[in-house]
């Protein structure tokens, strides 16, 4: 059984993993069904894309824990200092309240969706909005995490 502390620490990459095992059982189940026994599982599809929705918030949550998504510096690398930390501080604070925004909208929809069934299997729709709330309020906390990491290297 693993630890606390390994679940906390590998929460989006065990969560965007179990998600995409079951995109590709759905899937293969679904190509079995219809190719097969002639029998196609209408629900496979639709399960096939609410786990996708988990794997791509919970991965893009990863990918702000370790750095992963690109950015372009060539504009801070020709400023002055002061202007460059400037540039940065303002860029944090949009992608700060870009995520912030997106886990407003998300519970929004999360909420406003709870009557509403998907069309197989009948589920909220909140299974298919709740990844953006909780990718993006997990964004927050790992990019809040990345700056207090870097700007303890930067210090030391």
């Amino acid at each position: 059984m693993p630890s606390l502390r390994f679940i906390v620490r590998y929460f989006e990459e065990l969560v965007a993993s179990a998600a995409l095992i079951v995109v590709i059982l759905s899937v293969c189940w679904g190509v079995l069904t219809r190719y097969v026994t002639a029998q196609p599982a209408p629900w496979a599809g639709e399960l096939a894309v609410l786990g996708f929705a988990w794997v791509v918030f919970f991965g893009a949550s990863a990918c702000f824990k370790y750095k992963l998504h690109p950015s372009i510096d060539m504009l801070t690398s020709s400023l002055p200092s002061s202007a460059a930390r400037a540039v940065r501080l303002l860029v944090h604070a949009l992608v700060l309240g870009f995520c912030a925004y997106m886990v407003w909208f998300g519970v929004r929809f999360s909420i406003d969706a709870w009557d509403n069934p998907t069309s197989v299997l009948r589920w909220p729709l909140t299974v298919l909005y709740g990844p953006v709330t909780f990718g993006f309020a997990l964004m927050i906390v790992r990019y809040v995490e990345r700056l207090v990491a870097d700007s303890r290297q930067a210090g030391a």
